[in-house]
């Protein structure tokens, strides 16, 4: 009945109207009408320019993104209104006319009308005009925000690195990570914060690389070639926006360049031409893949461009996200002494070495808050007594730390007893080379058990030793199965260890930051339960603590 009523002739006479004569009727006539055109253009520009200069927009914007979805359905309800209004016709019905309404609702996030089919009549009415110019404009804007969404993080980025090319590069010290991960964007915000603290201008640059895309995506500029370059979430623009670093993008690492102009074939001419203005050069290669980082940093190593400025200047170093084994040692040794003064100096940032670097400079976790030390003559007459869980890359850099600070001199001037129980369900795999690489130490300083932590012989072991262990180290890789293990073993000793006892530190390691949070409430519920006793659990070599500019640049 409404669909009838408005396809009537009388009804379309009667909706029809003017804005001039409703201008004529309740504007003065003292003006001219472009007088008055011109006044409200005036208007809306000042309008503009109080918006923007008062930071709405970025507030309005951040509105308009988080409701995009609401926004589009009321936009494409109030399309099927305009519409049905524009489609009545007395010789169709409401089938014909509900779909046609429909689809021709959602042609409007094309950027495309269907004005034709309206009524002729509507076509020449101001106010019927006006609401389906408003409409579409809105249609168009939610579309333009979505496209914005995509592309516009990567326009603005790229126009912001030539702008600096041309105006702000020269003699700056610039560190560039190829790769935005956890790792690389905690290191940035650090040397960040140490530049406000020193009043330095250091230039920070990510490339943001997405191996996902193949090869020749870079080679055919289209929409997806567009879409596809945004590979970092919200929360890393967030970051990345408050150190206001630089960001740019390319398909692939340097290891999968082959040739000596890895900047040019990986279309960061931008890039180079900053670095071959700056004076001083650090490259970060930071993500989880070890073999990557490798090969990338000796690509990187035979790059002309990086060689030319290593002659010219001081030899840009390399920072890569690895292992500290025999095999990553060997080059990383020999870029540091090369006689070649052309080639760039590696370094190899290793996290489980990081983790025990920062167990050693916090106070309260050293060994020797853990034995009953000779007041009288300064020395430590006690026995030490450790337990590693976990004997991996973190286990045994922890082994290592235990054997020198917990290393005493007795009232006799002799080394007070050390022993370390280590275990690890792949023992078997590593002990043949743990015993290789570390010939001095004896079974008797060191005594590796093959088992998980979850069977009778581990907890057989800990009833033994509840009473002579000094310290527990627990670096099994998952952060789950460590706090819960951690968490037993507190319950353990205070259940059966003496009381008179030294204290029993029980060292946590976190490997994902996510996890954090929940983990710290646990140390913190845990020792406040304890308090006064003499078991405490401490949580250690949290992700903010590794990736600092002190360990990683500095190595302090």
């Amino acid at each position: 009945e409404i669909l009838e009523s408005m396809s009537s002739p009388n009804y379309i006479a009667n909706f029809a109207s003017s804005w001039e004569n409703w201008c004529g009727k309740y504007i003065p006539t003292y003006m001219s009408f472009e007088l008055w055109m011109a006044l409200v253009l005036c208007i809306f520009v000042v309008f503009l320019l109080t918006f923007y200069l008062t930071r709405l927009h970025k507030l309005v914007y951040k509105v308009i993104v988080r409701y995009l979805s609401e926004l589009s359905i009321v936009v494409w309800l109030l399309g099927i209104a305009i519409y049905t209004i524009g489609f009545t016709d007395n010789k169709l019905n409401v089938c014909a006319i509900l779909p046609r309404v429909i689809i021709s609702s959602f042609k409007m996030f094309t950027i495309s009308n269907e004005l034709a089919r309206v009524d002729s009549t509507l076509q020449h009415d101001a106010i019927y005009m006006t609401a389906f110019s408003l409409i579409h404009f809105c249609a168009a804007c939610i579309t333009f925000i979505f496209i914005f969404r995509m592309i516009g993080y990567k326009l603005r980025c790229s126009m912001r690195l030539k702008l600096y090319k041309l105006f702000c590069a020269k003699g700056k010290n610039v560190h560039l990570f190829w790769g935005i991960n956890e790792a690389s964007l905690l290191l940035a915000e650090d040397i960040y914060n140490k530049n406000i603290k020193d009043n330095k201008d250091e230039t920070i640059i990510f490339i943001d690389v997405d191996k996902e895309c193949n090869n020749d995506c870079q080679k055919k500029p289209s929409i997806s070639f567009l879409t596809n370059t945004i590979t970092i979430t919200d929360s890393e623009i967030s970051r990345l926006d408050k150190i206001g670093a630089f960001v740019d993008h390319c398909y692939n690492g340097p290891a999968s360049v082959d040739g000596k102009d890895i900047f040019g074939q990986l279309g960061l001419n931008t890039i180079r031409k900053i670095l071959q203005k700056s004076n001083e050069i650090k490259l970060y290669l930071l993500s989880d893949d070890e073999a990557d980082n490798i090969s990338s940093a000796l690509a990187l190593q035979e790059d002309i461009h990086l060689k030319a400025l290593a002659k010219d200047k001081a030899s840009p170093i390399i920072f890569v996200h690895a292992r500290r084994d025999s095999y990553n040692e060997v080059f990383a040794h020999y870029s540091q002494y090369s006689s070649d003064s052309k080639k760039m100096k590696i370094k190899v940032v290793d996290s489980a070495y990081l983790s025990i670097q920062s167990l050693k400079q916090d106070v309260s976790a050293l060994p020797v808050n853990c034995v009953k030390p000779n007041t009288q003559t300064g020395t430590v007459d006690s026995p030490f007594t450790a337990m590693v869980v976990g004997f991996g890359a973190t286990g045994q850099e922890a082994f290592k730390f235990l054997y020198e600070f917990a290393s005493f001199i007795d009232s006799n001037k002799k080394k007070t007893p050390f022993k370390c129980y280590a275990f690890d369900e792949k023992m078997d795999k590593i002990e043949g080379l743990i015993r290789a690489k570390m010939p001095a130490i004896t079974e008797d300083e060191l005594t590796l058990i093959k088992t998980s932590v979850d069977t009778d012989i581990f907890w057989g072991r800990v009833k033994l030793l509840i009473n002579d262990l000094n310290y527990i180290v627990v670096a099994l890789n998952n952060d789950t199965l460590g706090m819960t293990l951690a968490v037993n073993l507190f319950k353990y000793a205070l259940r059966y260890r003496d009381a008179n006892l030294p204290q029993l530190k029980i060292m946590l390691r976190c490997y994902d930051r996510s996890n954090e949070t929940r983990m710290k409430e646990v140390e913190k519920q845990l020792n406040v339960s304890a308090r006064g006793l003499n078991v405490e659990i401490k949580l250690f070599s949290t992700s903010k603590e590794l990736f600092t500019y002190n360990n990683v640049i500095c190595n302090n």
